[in-house]
């Protein structure tokens, strides 16, 4: 029970009175608790708002034989009572006001005072004080109820009569019943959306701060590309074309998880590499030099995103090598392909048929160097396969729990040249 049915009952059931001499039939007492069941289970599953607002209004009208009932919603701005959900009215009276929160109007007095207002007869009122809706459909008894939640009062939930009637202990503590419930719904339905409202708000402040840090990225790469251009000392020409890379790898990374969830912690390997592949004609300007690039991506592999940093880093580097050391000035084609070849194992293949790298380059490469050991922290290798055909085949392996196979449906390779 919360916060808003425990002072929505409170306020009710404190001012219940019967007589030792009232006596009820049983049928009318299970025919009310039927009632009261069918609106407690169509409250489950989280409905709208306005359908808690609609089922209250019933289940009171027919709980209390009544023609008419009303929830009402209090606008602390001026202390209006709005009408939000009606049962035997027009359709028209919704969002009309039905009086204020003052005494002398029989749901404002309900409000007011915490406590139940039964009103056998409103027009010994002044009329001056009574709500037109009161007027127009010619309201004599009304039955009003607060709806309390932990920020106060809510607004009221009403029943009326065209004719004197005897409101008892039996339907006021019924209608308190269904006032505790609704009052209990629309507490918890305010929380709900006020925490949706919340999170969507975290999530445009996240993506506002995540495309600044992709543009940030792309400012620094074009720094660290016009210091290349300015640099007069081949060796520091290399050292910055490192850091461009790597620079240009996790910008590629951050751009591919801008489109994932936020809570997403996976990412499809095949789709990430495509998406890092389409920019190296334009970072590594591979038609000036001759250079095709042969993509051969398997989708549907799913790893974790440090792997996916890894993996990408790498391939970068490996790319990187072959453009500035296969092909002089002949050209050739580097090709990258991932495949799944058991049911633990990933391979990854950057080759070129350029003329390859002399051993000396290879021992003493601080690029290679550098991701074999982040490799390594992913569990994986770098391998350097020797073949018939010239050129260079590297295979980077990684298997097991950095691997996750997708539920989804493997798609068909698309070989791209």
């Amino acid at each position: 029970m919360t916060s808003a049915q425990i002072a929505t009952l409170a306020a009710s059931m404190n001012h219940i009175v019967a007589d030792d001499a009232d006596t009820v039939l049983l049928s009318e007492v299970l025919r009310q608790r039927r009632l009261f069941a069918r609106m407690i289970e169509a409250a489950q599953g989280n409905p709208p708002l306005q359908k808690l607002l609609d089922d209250a209004t019933l289940t009171a009208a027919h709980g209390c034989s009544a023609p008419m009932a009303k929830v009402l919603e209090l606008d602390s701005s001026d202390d209006s009572l709005i009408i939000k959900s009606q049962y035997g009215l027009a359709i028209d009276v919704l969002g009309q006001r039905a009086g204020r929160a003052v005494s002398g109007n029989p749901p404002g007095e309900a409000l007011k005072a915490a406590a139940p207002v039964v009103d056998s007869d409103v027009r010994k009122r002044p009329p001056e004080l009574l709500p037109k809706v009161f007027k127009d459909n010619h309201v004599v008894t009304s039955v009003n109820l607060p709806l309390i939640n932990h920020d106060g009062p809510y607004g009221v939930l009403e029943v009326d009569f065209h004719q004197v009637t005897a409101v008892g202990a039996l339907h006021i503590s019924f209608l308190a019943s269904v006032a505790g419930a609704l009052a209990e719904n629309i507490e918890q339905t305010q929380a709900r959306a006020a925490l949706a409202a919340e999170r969507d708000a975290k999530a445009l402040l996240l993506r506002e701060q995540q495309h600044r840090i992709r543009n940030n990225f792309q400012l620094i790469i074009a720094m660290v590309q016009r210091s290349v251009f300015k640099a007069n000392d081949n060796d520091d020409r290399k050292s910055l074309r490192a850091i461009e890379r790597r620079l240009f790898a996790m910008a590629s990374i951050y751009d591919h998880l801008l489109g994932l969830s936020e809570q997403s912690e996976f990412t499809d390997l095949g789709r990430y590499l495509g998406t890092m592949a389409a920019n190296f004609d334009d970072l590594y300007d591979l038609k000036d030099r001759s250079i095709s690039l042969r993509i051969d991506l398997q989708f549907g592999i799913v790893v974790d995103i440090e792997t996916c940093t890894t993996v990408g880093t790498v391939v970068n580097e490996l790319v990187a090598n072959s453009v500035e050391h296969a092909f002089a000035d002949a050209g050739g084609q580097i090709t990258v392909s991932l495949n799944r070849f058991a049911q633990h194992e990933c391979v990854v293949c950057v080759e070129d048929n350029g003329r390859g790298l002399g051993k000396s380059m290879l021992e003493e490469s601080t690029g290679l160097r550098t991701v074999r050991h982040m490799l390594g922290a992913i569990g994986g290798q770098l391998d350097l396969e020797a073949g018939s055909q010239r050129g260079m085949k590297w295979l980077l392996r990684f298997s097991d729990g950095a691997v996750r196979q997708s539920r989804s449906p493997t798609y068909p390779r698309q070989p791209i040249t």
